[in-house]
């Protein structure tokens, strides 16, 4: 590791370091020279930099942040500079890339094919299902699937990747010893393994409410396109979707229900930023010029009740009852039929015995 590497890591492990002031430290500072020496005592660091702020940066000398840096490979933490051959270049072309990549995983990840999924944080029975199946088909066709990690639709996306043994990515928010949400914790323990946590922020950095906004960059910067599954109208997915479209990322939508608040952003959208409304992940496989893995469900042949209950369905749920009424089956007969579509992936059950279309 270099001089110049050691230089970006030190400013990371101080959270009142901003992305600026470290720009303008990092600017200064010759390249090789230590800038615990070169710089913290000079102008420019006391007129970014309070005193006290100054004295807490210079109590982790050479010594100490070197048993930091032990603990960092100890827990098998990657540390990525943008000076590394390894940093992906899709970050280096923003203009606000990340000084390091702090990652646990699989780091070849970070230069594969990446479409982003995000979404509400409280998807309806419709956003988990359609989350489910893009994130689901998309994986199996060789896409890495990046999110954040967040509760509901980002959750979803990445659980979908792992259930198809596909490769996923989650953009923390906080640094990687701070897994946010706690009930996510299992879930990105098994990331780890195959799969890749990343940061901006050093391992102990927690996170803070103004860090999810801007990581939301990394997710769209990483991807050639961004997916939005569904999301209400102020739906903080949407700053994803602001920073793809000013990266030139190709922008997904799917379309929800005019009278459904949270598919208000989802079809503001696709109204306003010429996003593009995709009805199946095969849409986005096309326009990425992705040739399709054959899959399952292409050679089901369907039976006249299964047809009815499909078109019945569509992408709202219907009790089992419900379905019972609308086609007259005998409930035996019912109860096998909904089955055997299950199990061929046609429909999924969700809770309370209804159902809807996969």
């Amino acid at each position: 590791m270099t001089i110049d590497d050691k230089n970006i890591l030190w400013l990371d492990l101080f959270g009142f370091a901003t992305y600026n002031k470290k720009k303008k430290l990092l600017d200064a500072c010759p390249r090789g020279s230590d800038i615990k020496k070169s710089f913290l005592h000079n102008d420019l660091a006391r007129s970014l930099f309070t005193e006290q702020e100054i004295d807490k940066m210079m109590s982790v000398d050479n010594e100490k942040f070197e048993k930091i840096l032990s603990s960092y490979q100890a827990k098998g933490i990657i540390c990525i500079t943008i000076n590394d051959e390894k940093y992906p270049n899709t970050l280096k072309q923003i203009d606000t890339p990340p000084f390091c990549l702090y990652c646990k995983g699989n780091i070849q990840l970070l230069n594969s094919l990446c479409v982003g999924i995000v979404g509400t944080r409280k998807p309806t029975d419709y956003g988990i299902v359609v989350t489910k199946q893009f994130a689901n088909e998309l994986a199996q066709n060789d896409i890495t699937i990046v999110s954040g990690l967040a509760v509901g639709v980002d959750t979803v996306a990445h659980k979908a990747a792992l259930d198809v043994s596909g490769k996923t990515i989650a953009v923390l928010a906080g640094g990687l010893n701070h897994i946010y949400p706690a009930s996510n914790y299992q879930l990105a323990r098994t990331m780890a393994e195959n799969n890749l946590l990343i940061s901006e922020n050093a391992p102990d950095i927690a996170p803070q409410s103004y860090y999810f906004p801007i990581r939301n960059r990394i997710i769209a910067a990483l991807s050639r396109g961004v997916l939005v599954t569904e999301a209400g109208e102020k739906s903080g997915s949407l700053h994803t979707i602001n920073y793809a479209i000013n990266y030139g990322k190709e922008i997904f939508v799917v379309p929800g229900k005019i009278t459904s608040p949270m598919s208000a952003g989802t079809n503001r959208l696709i109204k306003e930023c010429s996003a593009a409304l995709v009805l199946s992940p095969d849409d986005i496989l096309e326009t990425l010029n992705i040739q399709k893995e054959n899959s399952k469900n292409q050679s089901i042949q369907l039976d006249l009740n299964e047809q009815i209950i499909l078109d019945y369905i569509m992408a709202e749920k219907k009790t089992f009852q419900e379905i019972a009424d609308h086609i007259g089956m005998p409930i035996n007969q019912l109860n096998s039929t909904l089955l055997n579509m299950e199990m061929e992936g046609l429909i999924t059950k969700l809770a309370n015995n209804s159902y809807i279309k996969s």
